[in-house]
């Protein structure tokens, strides 16, 4: 096992990368050259790697190597459902959390403000294990939310309308964080071919 001032940083890289669409879907990622990107050696880059395939952000192909996997539409559909799940879930099973009133995200664009209105929304649960399947989630769909804008341009009214309904403990809660999802899951032919293009 690599150092961890290695190997933390190392993977913090690594995963940015990823989840900013550094490479592309199915691109084969070399250890070798990697190591030489990051200027480190092959040993913590290999570990990471694998750290990422157990992660589900990349695979690792016998006689092939490790690559960045394709997004399908039944794989969007599938997170979408769950995610929504989950989050529905939370907020009729957990205690509202006192949440701040909403105001024009500090984050650097829309995916992270989704990705922190979910994730916010799942600790109402209480649960652990539900915070983290969202943040895993949200790491899965964090590139496709880089784009999907282009398609939905309603996106930024409908999380910041869901952030109001949280912070108003609305009843309608519930029904907004389905139809988000929903509108995603209707589209998803259309946004993996956004993704596949961009």
């Amino acid at each position: 096992m690599s150092p961890a001032h290695v190997l933390e940083p190392t993977y913090e890289r690594l995963k940015q990368s990823l989840l900013n669409g550094v490479w592309a879907q199915e691109t084969r990622l070399e250890a070798q050259r990697l190591a030489e990107d990051f200027g480190v050696s092959m040993t913590p880059v290999r570990d990471c790697l694998n750290r990422l395939v157990g992660e589900g952000l990349v695979e690792f192909r016998p006689g092939e190597g490790y690559r960045v996997p394709r997004m399908t539409e039944k794989g969007l559909r599938d997170m979408l459902e769950l995610s929504g799940v989950l989050i529905v879930e939370a907020i009729q099973s957990g205690t509202p959390q006192p949440t701040p009133k909403p105001k024009k995200p500090r984050l650097s664009g829309y995916a992270e403000r989704v990705s922190a209105v979910l994730l916010e929304l799942a600790g109402w649960s209480h649960n652990a294990a539900f915070s983290a399947a969202i943040a895993r989630v949200n790491e899965h769909l964090h590139l496709l939310r880089t784009v999907e804008t282009g398609l939905l341009p309603d996106g930024y009214t409908e999380i910041e309308n869901i952030a109001e309904l949280a912070f108003s403990h609305s009843t309608e809660l519930s029904s907004a964080v389905f139809d988000f999802h929903q509108v995603r899951r209707i589209r998803t032919a259309e946004l993996i071919e956004l993704l596949e293009t961009r």
